[in-house]
């Protein structure tokens, strides 16, 4: 009887786990704002059962994950049975951590001369680019918009996200 009880106890802690990750999925989080989230509702649920359970849905493709930095760790967005985020690269600010989700024409050009003139396939659902963002650029008066002429693309770089890594 134990062992069922111990088991049902696992299987609420995921649904709880999933719930959060849905409520948040147009947001990337982290294990420990899903860590620390669980435990401000009042819910204990270890560091260790998060990662593996989040660990084994990104393996099974209902989270995507972005390594945020090298020894910092990652980065997760629910996106169930969605396939969309696949299809747009994604910006990293090297100031502040954010994560932007980018859909813009030029950058699919640039995918497909890789492909047709490089023969290699462009995976956009582990392609980031790595700079600093608008924001940032504010904050520190770097305007590399200015050197660079800025995007004039014409898509929505969408950035505001609750958790302050852009969406």
């Amino acid at each position: 009887m134990e062992n069922n009880e111990k088991g049902a106890y696992r299987t609420k802690q995921r649904e709880i786990i999933l719930d959060y990750l849905k409520k948040c999925q147009d947001e990337h989080v982290t294990i420990d704002e899903v860590t620390d989230h669980l435990k401000n509702e009042g819910n204990k649920v270890g560091r260790t059962t998060i990662y593996r359970y989040m660990e084994k849905l990104a393996d099974e493709g209902f989270l995507r994950k972005y390594y945020i930095e090298e020894g910092v760790g990652a980065c997760y967005q629910y996106q169930g049975e969605d396939t969309a985020c696949r299809n747009h690269f994604h910006l990293k600010c090297v100031k502040c951590g954010r994560l932007f989700h980018v859909s813009c024409d030029f950058l699919q050009q640039i995918e497909e001369h890789v492909y047709e003139h490089h023969h290699f396939l462009v995976d956009n659902s582990k392609t980031v680019l790595y700079g600093v963002c608008e924001a940032c650029q504010k904050d520190t008066d770097e305007d590399i918009s200015a050197h660079h002429g800025g995007c004039s693309c014409g898509h929505v770089h969408s950035n505001d996200n609750k958790t302050g890594r852009g969406e």
